[in-house]
C-alpha cells in the first residue's frame, strides 16, 4: 500500500473520529440546554414563573404547618386546664 493511501486514511479517520466527538459534545450541550431551558425560548418566563409560585407554596404551606403546630399545643393546654379544672371541682364536691 502506497504511503500518500496510508497518510490519506489516517487524516480521514482522524477526521471521522473528532467529528464525532465534536458531534457528540454538541448533543449531549443542547440536551442539557433543552433539560435547563425547556424546548421553547417562550416557555422560559412561563417556567420561572411556575418556579416560583411552587417556591411560595411551598413557604405558604411551612407558615400553615406552623400555624396548626401552635394551634394544637393551645388545644392541648386548654384541654390540660379543662381537666384540671374538672378534677378540682369533683375534690370539693367529693
Amino acid at each position: 500500500m502506497p504511503v500518500e493511501v496510508q497518510i490519506v486514511s489516517i487524516v480521514m479517520g482522524s477526521l471521522a473520529f473528532t467529528g464525532t466527538v465534536w458531534a457528540l459534545a454538541w448533543f449531549m450541550f443542547k440536551k442539557k440546554e433543552l433539560e435547563t431551558r425547556g424546548s421553547e425560548p417562550e416557555l422560559v418566563p412561563v417556567v420561572d414563573a411556575l418556579r416560583d409560585e411552587v417556591e411560595q407554596l411551598a413557604d405558604m404551606q411551612e407558615h400553615t404547618r406552623s400555624q396548626l403546630t401552635e394551634m394544637q399545643e393551645r388545644l392541648d393546654f386548654t384541654e390540660r386546664l379543662l381537666t384540671a379544672g374538672r378534677t378540682s371541682q369533683e375534690d370539693r364536691n367529693g
